[in-house]
């Protein structure tokens, strides 16, 4: 055994008699209920040692042949801990499977603990995680088979970055199972993703499993899910560990309205992601001495922070200038730390962000975070290596510039993006020949509304109908905007987009109390002036849309061509009474196209027809032309 070895060993072996952890409580939150359903227990050592981090205490004890040990001990001080806080919620308490396999493992201490923090099984649920394989699954079976005879329940942890998940959820039969935040990291952008996991949810549901989502950080990955039907998440964006857990959850964070944004998926452009705000900066490595850095610090003035790296260019930490230059520049300290490892004395917990993350995921990471970004610097890492960092004042000034734009373009009256932005993305679709449903939707009969009821009543209209757009969309994936007036456009690429629109649909129609008297509402329109001043019976408003699937047609080249494509698809639309939605079909291009010419071909017989010299001249030039 080395020195460092020994010393390790020394530092575990004092955390294991004198019991110095200290439980981390993290909210999983119910997203059917809006509330807390229960909370992981996550264990921290000592916090000015080398072992504070679980990662490398747990490293530690498997390397010394203490890992059983260490299990039964963060076990026995979480749930002493979480019976003092008396939470009317489950406790979930994590061991390691080849913990459980040990076969001088001391089983049933886990109840006595339960009972003496006055606390019942059903309220325990124990993870196994899978840091290493599991070579025998009937004793596994037999050991967790023990835990649910006592009361407990069972789940896996961090399925799909194990071994062999699939199986042991197989085996097992756990009555929650985890997914690995890698799954739920930018799902609101990854259709794989969502894929795969909507496969584990339907595998759940038929088998009475239930799913708990991992490292949820943003307002979008927490809306994703939602529209998923995963019950229960957990992660930054809802709470982080905390000593002293969170009893409720803000209500704001479930809100499911969509505010309006230039950020949508699909091709970013370059200035929306992180790697805009990229700048250069060398690192020092986790081996440096604090000598070496510290001289580095005094020989540039400016310089705030350091990124810390491992040989292989992952990130371990940050290295904050005041902090290590009052240890470096006290008295004795350059005597007495100056040849440790800067590891020992860095922040462990930066926020990294990766060159491909949206600049709006990176602000709603920092500002849902318990504290301040110190410092405003933060590291960015691609493909989980360090590539620089960047400051929180370059990330302020460029959201700044992108809401200016828009604001700039979006519509006045309802805020929707305006027909800048519609330009735009109408033809990043047809470049890029996404599978893209292009809706256009018209207010019928509004015009007369408008005349009787006032500007103002017909601005409602339009708010009213902005506002249910935006609701049914899938704001992931589709994009809505106000053309103008009573015209709006929802590029869709959700394959149920015909769902969402007989939704709109129906919903509009439930607004109709809110738009008229009750006299016209028992006569089902309202009589106003045409556009000839004369009186005529009008019903209520209703929606035509007019949908046209890109992929349809090889004739839509532009923007302009999908423009007349869709006027063509509302015009057919409105010639249905009522609601309506009336999809293109290449047949109807043919059959316009057919009834244009017989419309020119009248129209030349009708000239001819005319015994004027005038009108005889006029379709003598037509019929030349033609």
């Amino acid at each position: 055994m080395t020195k460092d070895e020994y010393a390790q060993y020394q530092l575990l072996d004092d955390i294991l008699r004198n019991a110095t952890l200290t439980p981390m409580f993290q909210p999983i939150v119910s997203i059917k209920e809006n509330k807390i359903y229960g909370y992981e227990a996550l264990i921290r050592g000592p916090s000015d040692g080398p072992l504070h981090s679980p990662i490398n205490l747990f490293d530690a004890a498997s390397r010394h042949g203490r890992l059983a040990e260490l299990d039964l001990l963060c076990r026995e001080v979480s749930i002493k801990q979480f019976g003092k806080f008396q939470l009317d919620a489950k406790l979930f308490i994590n061991t390691i499977p080849e913990v459980l396999l040990q076969q001088d493992y001391q089983h049933g201490l886990t109840l006595d603990f339960v009972k003496k923090s006055g606390l019942s099984a059903d309220k325990v649920v124990i993870e196994l995680t899978e840091q290493y394989p599991i070579d025998d699954y009937e004793l596994m079976r037999s050991a967790t088979e023990h835990y649910r005879d006592m009361g407990f329940s069972i789940a896996i942890d961090d399925l799909g970055a194990g071994y062999s998940g699939l199986r042991t959820w197989s085996e097992i039969k756990p009555d929650f199972v985890k997914l690995d935040r890698h799954f739920m990291q930018n799902i609101h952008q990854d259709r794989h993703k969502r894929q795969f996991v909507q496969s584990m949810v339907d595998i759940a549901k038929g088998i009475n499993c239930r799913i708990v989502g991992e490292g949820i950080e943003v307002r979008e990955e927490y809306r994703t899910v939602d529209e998923m039907n995963i019950e229960f998440v957990q992660g930054y964006y809802f709470g982080r560990p905390a000593f002293q857990p969170e009893r409720s959850i803000d209500e704001a964070l479930f809100a499911k309205r969509k505010s309006v944004s230039m950020f949508r998926a699909g091709a970013p452009r370059a200035n929306t992601l992180v790697s805009s705000l990229l700048t250069p900066m060398a690192p020092v490595m986790a081996h440096d001495d604090v000598t070496a850095v510290g001289e580095r610090f005094q020989h540039v003035a400016d310089l705030i922070a350091l990124p810390v790296i491992n040989v292989d260019n992952s990130v371990v930490g940050i290295v904050w200038r005041d902090e290590i230059m009052n240890l470096y520049a006290s008295r004795y300290g350059r005597e007495l730390h100056g040849r440790k490892p800067i590891h020992l004395f860095m922040d462990a917990n930066p926020t990294i962000a990766d060159v491909a993350l949206p600049l709006k995921n990176l602000s709603q990471r920092i500002t849902s975070q318990d504290t301040t970004l110190q410092h405003g610097m933060f590291i960015i890492t691609e493909s989980d290596r360090y590539r620089g960092v960047g400051s929180l004042m370059d990330l302020l000034r460029q959201i700044t510039d992108l809401q200016i734009t828009t604001a700039r373009h979006a519509n006045p009256l309802s805020g929707l993006p305006g027909n800048v932005p519609i330009s735009e993305q109408t033809t990043e679709v047809i470049t890029q020949g996404r599978d893209a449903v292009i809706c256009y939707f018209d207010l019928d009969n509004f015009k007369p509304y408008n005349d009787i009821y006032g500007y103002g009543k017909g601005d409602k209209v339009i708010n009213t109908t902005a506002n249910i757009l935006t609701a049914h969309i899938n704001p992931q994936l589709d994009f809505v905007g106000h053309v103008g007036g009573d015209d709006f456009i929802i590029l869709f690429e959700s394959e149920d987009w015909q769902r969402r629109c007989h939704d709109i649909l129906t919903t509009f129609t439930e607004h109709q109390t809110d738009l008229y008297s009750h006299k016209h509402l028992k006569e089902q329109g309202i009589t106003a002036q045409d556009r000839h001043g004369n009186s005529v019976f009008f019903p209520l408003l209703c929606l035509s849309i007019g949908a046209v699937r890109l992929l349809d047609f090889d004739t839509i080249n532009n923007e302009a061509d999908l423009s007349e494509h869709a006027t063509l698809a509302k015009s057919m639309a409105k010639k249905v009474s009522g609601n309506s939605l009336v999809q293109l079909k290449v047949t109807d291009i043919t059959i316009e196209a057919e009834q244009d010419e017989d419309h020119r071909q009248l129209t030349l017989v009708n000239k001819v027809n005319d015994s004027s010299a005038s009108t005889l001249l006029e379709a003598t030039k037509i019929w030349a032309n033609y």
